[in-house]
């Protein structure tokens, strides 16, 4: 940032209430990345990737939908690291649907979920392990593909969305909209969600 424009940010911020400054703090301290990422990443390390979807497929159990995400310790903002937590059964709205956000280790309602899903703390550090290769933060499991949340980008985020088969002519068209989807090759489908302010589309 050049000289003058560091000068008015400290100003503005010097200036600014105790809201405000934990609320600039916050922005400028959230995480970037970028299609490019995700491409190198999915083209270098595919193999971890894959092994992650085979590995986790095999925890989850029958019938049963998960997301799990682990966010890391912030040491500017004085956070612990946090687990985000949701469980689907049934094919009935509304027969299981639980979501649990900022979770962390030792919480009673985590050991809940775990037990719910016949998981247990060595559970989660294999899935986080298996994450870390990937070098990815987030896996939920699906009927025809499963999604891996690659990074987080300001208030987005990016997405594999790995297919069981490679997709049809047909899906490809679905899956190619240059929005939300960008089909890249084979079963391997690129996502951006974004955020709720910013852009809704790859920004890139």
């Amino acid at each position: 940032m050049p000289k003058s424009e560091q000068i008015q940010m400290l100003k503005t911020y010097d200036t600014a209430s105790d809201e405000e400054k934990e609320f600039f703090i916050a922005m400028i301290n959230m995480p970037v990345s970028s299609k490019k990422a995700l491409i190198k990443n999915i083209d270098t390390n595919y193999q971890n990737i894959a092994h992650l979807k085979k590995e986790y497929l095999k925890l989850v159990p029958v019938g049963f939908t998960i997301y799990i995400e682990f966010k890391p310790a912030d040491k500017v903002l004085d956070q612990p690291e946090e687990i985000d937590l949701f469980i689907y059964k049934g094919s009935q709205p509304g027969e299981l649907s639980i979501q649990k956000w900022n979770l962390q280790y030792g919480d009673p309602v985590l050991d809940l979920l775990l037990k719910m899903a016949g998981w247990n703390y060595a559970t989660l550090d294999k899935i986080k392990m298996l994450l870390h290769n990937a070098n990815c933060i987030s896996i939920k499991n699906g009927e025809d593909m499963i999604t891996i949340g690659y990074a987080r980008s300001g208030m987005g985020m990016y997405f594999y969305d790995l297919f069981n088969k490679d997709l049809t002519p047909a899906q490809i068209k679905d899956y190619n909209d240059g929005c939300t989807y960008i089909y890249y090759k084979q079963n391997i489908v690129l996502e951006y969600g974004g955020g709720a302010i910013g852009s809704q589309c790859f920004p890139d």
